[in-house]
Order: C-alpha cells, then sequence, then structure tokens
C-alpha cells in the first residue's frame, strides 16, 4: 500500500490530515527555498571559459536529430506524466506526435518559456527508510511531463559535450573523465540530504 496514514510530529504519532499537511509543507518550504547568503567569496578564483564556438554549440537551434535522441534515450515504461502517457506511447507514435513535439521544443528556445500546463507535475514522497514514521525519512520526487523531460535531456546533451572543456582536472566528481584519462581517483560519500535536497 502507497498511502501515508501518518507521521510522528513533534514525538506524536499523527493521523490528523491537516496537522500532517501543514507539517508536510512546512518541511519542504524549509528545505527548497532559495537563499543568497552562500558564505563562500569568488571573486578570485580563475574559471576555465569556453571559445565563442562552444557556446554558439549551446545556443544554436534544436536539430531534428537533438530531439529524436531525447526521445529515443528515455526509459519507456517509467514515469508517466500528469497525462498519463510515458514515453512508449511517445516512440509508437511518434510519426503522428513528433511535429507538435518539435513546434512545443523550438518555442522553449525561442522564449525561453515551457507553457504552464507543460510545467505541471505530481510530488510523491519516496521512503528512505522501510516503515518511515517521520517526513524528513521521505525524499520527494517530481513526476513531470514528456515535454519537459525532451527539453531537459536536449540541454544536459549539449551541456555533455562541453563539459570535458571547463571541468578542472582536480575535480573527480566526473567519473568519466577519469576513466577517459586513465587516472585513479577517490570516491567519498557524502550526506546526500545536505548536498542535494535543498536549493542552497
Amino acid at each position: 500500500m502507497n498511502d501515508i496514514e501518518g507521521v510522528e510530529v513533534w514525538g506524536q504519532w499523527c493521523v490528523e490530515p491537516e496537522v500532517v499537511r501543514g507539517e508536510a509543507k512546512k518541511l519542504f518550504e524549509d528545505s527548497f527555498v532559495a537563499t543568497y547568503d552562500f558564505g563562500v567569496m569568488l571573486g578570485d578564483v580563475e574559471f576555465k571559459s569556453l571559445s565563442l564556438e562552444d557556446n554558439s554549440s549551446l545556443i544554436s537551434n534544436f536539430t531534428k536529430e537533438e530531439i529524436w535522441e531525447a526521445v529515443w534515450q528515455r526509459e519507456g515504461s517509467k514515469s508517466p506524466g500528469l497525462d498519463g502517457f510515458n514515453f512508449n506511447f511517445i516512440k509508437n507514435n511518434w510519426d503522428v506526435i513528433k511535429s507538435d513535439v518539435r513546434v512545443a521544443v523550438h518555442h522553449f528556445h525561442e522564449t525561453g518559456t515551457i507553457p504552464k500546463g507543460c510545467k505541471a507535475s505530481f510530488i510523491a514522497l519516496v521512503p528512505k527508510v522501510c516503515d518511515p514514521t517521520k517526513l524528513d525519512q521521505y525524499r520527494p520526487i517530481f513526476l513531470v511531463g514528456a515535454l519537459y523531460k525532451i527539453i531537459s535531456k536536449v540541454l544536459s546533451c549539449r551541456m555533455k559535450n562541453v563539459l570535458p572543456y571547463i571541468i578542472d582536472e582536480s575535480h573527480s566528481t566526473f567519473l568519466k573523465e577519469l576513466r577517459r584519462h586513465g587516472r585513479r581517483g577517490l570516491c567519498l560519500m557524502v550526506n546526500y540530504e545536505k548536498a542535494y535536497d535543498s536549493v542552497r
């Protein structure tokens, strides 16, 4: 069963929907509020930069091939969007819908915006532990529609092509770079909640 019947609030088990809803809202608002006090000054740090040619490759018009690859690289049966359609549906009906998908993706490229209906998402809570009792023992995931995923995939593939030129050699987070250069490295497991579960 996937229902959350209750959670622990201030040390007490609570099943009152309004209380649970309020605590969940507060927890995730606190986690996902952007802050501007980063506590790190980078004024004297020199960063690598892209050439004009590489920069142009990032902002040029999306090609049919890029959009097609973004669709076909997605797992077909996972995470349908709000409309219930997954990538198997899109792939099986590509000849019918490809022109509409391309129009939507090109609209994003020209305006930098995604229509509100295409940005809508479900928030699902995935347990971090077996039999969770507290709200912070759940990780939120956002189930977004296919168009959003296609656009983000096209953009990430473009960035992947230029990352080797701007990632410092000492930055070993990108294991493919280590393998490519035949180097040895040390992997360090960090607290994922602190690293990824907040906007900051």
